[in-house]
């Protein structure tokens, strides 16, 4: 397979976001400038590989090389951008015209811009609800814009403690416990301390946002259940409402069922005749279970038949049995 075709099959597998503007040109560039490499064209870019010299024996076949991977070069920019962007480079007619042109129209250069930019990046507050990885996301563009104007203006530890500033109210016990104690002679713990403190702000972010998936959650399920008993005391409105305007089918009265009437054979009726009942077999268990009452002699009734001993002092009685 030959160099030209290995070019156009990887050029295809880069995707990017379109470049829309000044707001996403500075990761716009750097991700342009890392897909040119791999592509080895970002050499006519940057002018590294420059025209070919007119003197030598094979000008002609290295001029049109030259032209083949420079017009490639120059596809590749204008894929990557959008079409509101793509009328600022459709007459360039090399990519380093084109790359020139989009960087002076969208790159921001000078103390205006810079000004701007640190305005942006110090007094930028996160709002509760945004997420915090493109809130990172933005705030680290507007770092390296400014250093990108001004380079060495600004250090890691201003990138990360401006970072920590910025996040809402809500994180006050958070940001209160943190330790901004940075190792700047050594750049290499410095870097894993600046790394170890993004990791927290992160893990930090993501514990809020499943505790608050879980309160929703909660809160779903009892608005759940409030309609659900709130139907059910309808039903019981419209039960009761209904009996007020029903007839009794045992008395024939309306206000009441005839589980509820207390006439004959009603259910309340019934219910105090059970009620009878049973406070007569709980006195079953007495001594004298069937005695009513007792005088010179004693009546019992013991079933269905009366029995009268008629007692005259004497040592023998004289007992009469009589059914009824």
């Amino acid at each position: 397979m030959s160099g030209s075709t290995q070019t156009l099959v990887a050029g295809s597998l880069h995707r990017i976001a379109p470049l829309r503007g000044s707001d996403n040109y500075n990761m716009w560039r750097v991700q342009m400038e890392d897909i040119l490499t791999d592509l080895d064209l970002y050499g006519y870019v940057d002018l590294s590989n420059p025209l070919p010299d007119d003197k030598s024996s094979d000008y002609d076949k290295k001029l049109d090389l030259w032209a083949k991977l420079d017009r490639k070069a120059l596809s590749n920019i204008r894929l990557r951008v959008d079409g509101s962007v793509l009328t600022h480079i459709q007459g360039c007619k090399t990519s380093a015209d084109a790359w020139n042109t989009l960087a002076s129209t969208f790159q921001i250069k000078g103390t205006v811009g810079l000004i701007d930019l640190r305005r942006k990046l110090f007094s930028h507050r996160m709002a509760e609800l945004e997420e915090i990885e493109e809130h990172i996301q933005r705030m680290r563009e507007w770092f390296e814009q400014i250093n990108l104007i001004a380079p060495g203006s600004l250090t890691e530890v201003d990138w990360i403690t401006t970072l920590v500033a910025s996040l809402p109210d809500s994180w006050d016990a958070f940001t209160q416990s943190i330790s901004f104690d940075f190792t700047t002679d050594d750049a290499n713990k410095l870097a894993n301390e600046v790394s170890d403190l993004r990791s927290r702000i992160l893990a930090e972010a993501h514990r809020r946002n499943a505790r608050s998936i879980d309160a929703i959650a909660y809160v779903s399920t009892s608005k759940t259940s409030q309609k659900r008993t709130g139907q059910t005391n309808d039903q019981t409105r419209v039960k009761d409402k209904d009996k007020t305007s029903s007839k009794c089918k045992n008395c024939g009265k309306i206000g009441h069922w005839a589980a509820e009437c207390w006439s004959p054979g009603g259910g309340a009726y019934r219910h105090e005749d059970n009620d009878y009942e049973s406070d007569q077999d709980e006195g079953s268990d007495q001594d004298t279970p069937n005695r009513k009452f007792s005088l010179k002699g004693e009546f019992r009734v013991d079933n269905g038949r009366l029995n009268i001993t008629d007692w005259d002092g004497s040592d023998e009685a004289e007992a009469a049995n009589y059914a009824f």
